[in-house]
């Protein structure tokens, strides 16, 4: 079972994660470009915007700690995260 997060603007929802690019754009609105994961079972969201998928593309695809601390995840809700996605142009899953 996914683990659930309280937030401010939407109550107690499910907890999902967001690169600090993306997580920033959801008060300024600004388009990042939206790159996420298939859901999988019992485990959360997460979306990383266009800068970290080049960050990836250019350093072989691995999820090393290098790109982790670049990226620096933040836990956000599901609503949140589905509000970020939908204010996005360009939406890619992965």
């Amino acid at each position: 079972m996914i683990e659930k997060v309280l937030c401010e603007i939407h109550g107690s929802k499910e907890m999902t994660f967001a690169c600090i690019h993306i997580a920033m754009a959801i008060d300024s609105k600004e388009k990042v470009g939206f790159y996420y994961s298939e859901v999988k079972e019992d485990l959360p969201q997460i979306a990383w915007c266009g800068q970290c998928e080049q960050w990836l593309l250019d350093n072989g695809e691995e999820w090393t700690s290098v790109f982790q601390a670049k990226a620096d995840f933040k836990m956000l809700c599901l609503d949140c995260f589905d509000e970020v996605k939908n204010n996005e142009t360009e939406i890619h899953i992965r």
